[in-house]
C-alpha cells in the first residue's frame, strides 16, 4: 500500500438529500437514474475546478482540492446549478493534511468535512473555520459563521461557516479585458402598512418590533417587544434575530430562512415576518428592497467564474 501525506488538502463531500424517499415514492430505477445523474453533474463541476473525483457513496461523492478557493467555487457553482431542481445537495468542506492510501483519503480531515457536509441543510454550502481563512478576501466576504461545533474527528469544537447564498460579485467583459462589477453597499428599503423607511450607509441600527421605541414599530401580537435589530455589518445590511418566537426572512426567490437568535445578510429583496411565518401574517410583512451602488474595477479577477 503506497501511502502519502498531503498537506493542506481541501476535502469536499456533496450528499444528495433525502434519497431514501426517492426510492420509496420513485420506485429503484427512476431514483437511482434521477440521484446517479446529479452526481454526474456535480463531478463535472468539480473537474472545472481541479477537483479530483475520490469516490462515489450511492448518493454522494467524495472529492480533493488544491485549494479552499477551487473547493469553494464547486459548492457555490453546483448549488447554483440545482437551484430549482427537484433534488437538493447537502456541501461541507474542511482543509488540511490527509493521508492518501490506494486512491482514496483518509484522516481527521476528511472526518470533518464528512460531519460538516451531514450538518448543512438541503442546498446549503458549509465549511470550517481553516477553509474561511484560506479563502481569497473577495470569496470570504461571501460567508457567515454560523456557530461552533464539536464534530467527530476533532478534539476541539470546530467554526462553522456558510455561504451567504447568492454572490454580490459578478464577472463582466469591457472591451478585451476582464472587469469585476463589484456590488457596493447601498440602500435598503423597508415598506410596513404603506409607510416606508430608507436605510443608508450613514444610518445607525434599526429596532424592530412592538415597543414604542422601536424605529419600526409592527402592531402584531407575534412581534415581541424588541423583536429584531437592523444594522451594517461588514459593510451588509444584517437583520438579528432576539425573540421567542424567532423572525422569518423570505426573499423573492422563496428562500425561506427562520432565524432564532441568529443574523443573516440582506442582499436581495423580499419580506420580513415577525413571529410568525410569512404566509400567515399577511397584514404585517415588512417588504425590503436592497438597491446597489456599483462601480466597475479592472482588476482582472474573477470571483465567481460561472
Amino acid at each position: 500500500m503506497e501511502i502519502r501525506t498531503e498537506e493542506t488538502m481541501a476535502v469536499m463531500f456533496a450528499d444528495v438529500c433525502d434519497s431514501t424517499r426517492l426510492y420509496e415514492v420513485l420506485g429503484d430505477a427512476a431514483a437511482l437514474a434521477l440521484t446517479g445523474e446529479c452526481i454526474r453533474q456535480i463531478i463535472g463541476i468539480a473537474g472545472r475546478y481541479g477537483g479530483k473525483l475520490v469516490k462515489t457513496m450511492g448518493d454522494g461523492a467524495l472529492f480533493t482540492f488544491v485549494s479552499s478557493d477551487d473547493a469553494y467555487c464547486t459548492a457555490v457553482h453546483v448549488q447554483e446549478t440545482l437551484r430549482g431542481a427537484d433534488l437538493k445537495v447537502r456541501v461541507g468542506f474542511h482543509a488540511g493534511p490527509v493521508i492518501v492510501a490506494d486512491d482514496d483519503v483518509f484522516g481527521a480531515t476528511v472526518n470533518i468535512a464528512s460531519r460538516l457536509a451531514g450538518l448543512a441543510s438541503p442546498g446549503e454550502v458549509v465549511m470550517s473555520r481553516a477553509c474561511v481563512n484560506a479563502l481569497h478576501p473577495a470569496y470570504r466576504s461571501n460567508t457567515q459563521r454560523l456557530n461552533s461545533a464539536v464534530v467527530k474527528g476533532s478534539a476541539d469544537a470546530v467554526e462553522i461557516y456558510r455561504t451567504l447564498g447568492d454572490p454580490e460579485n459578478i464577472t463582466v467583459a469591457v472591451g478585451q479585458f476582464q472587469h469585476t462589477l463589484e456590488k457596493r453597499l447601498g440602500f435598503l428599503t423597508l415598506t410596513y402598512q404603506g409607510k416606508q423607511s430608507r436605510l443608508d450607509g450613514s444610518s445607525g441600527s434599526m429596532l424592530l418590533g412592538r415597543d414604542f421605541g422601536c424605529g419600526l414599530i409592527v402592531n402584531s401580537d407575534w412581534a415581541s417587544r424588541r423583536h429584531a435589530t437592523l444594522e451594517i455589518q461588514n459593510s451588509r445590511f444584517t437583520l438579528t434575530d432576539h425573540s421567542t418566537n424567532g423572525t422569518f426572512c423570505l426573499d423573492d426567490n422563496q428562500r425561506l430562512q427562520v432565524l432564532k437568535r441568529q443574523a443573516t445578510f440582506l442582499l436581495t429583496s423580499g419580506v420580513i415576518s415577525l413571529g410568525i411565518d410569512p404566509s400567515q401574517n399577511q397584514d404585517n410583512l415588512i417588504r425590503y428592497q436592497f438597491a446597489t451602488v456599483e462601480r466597475l474595477c479592472g482588476d482582472g479577477w474573477c470571483p465567481l467564474p460561472f
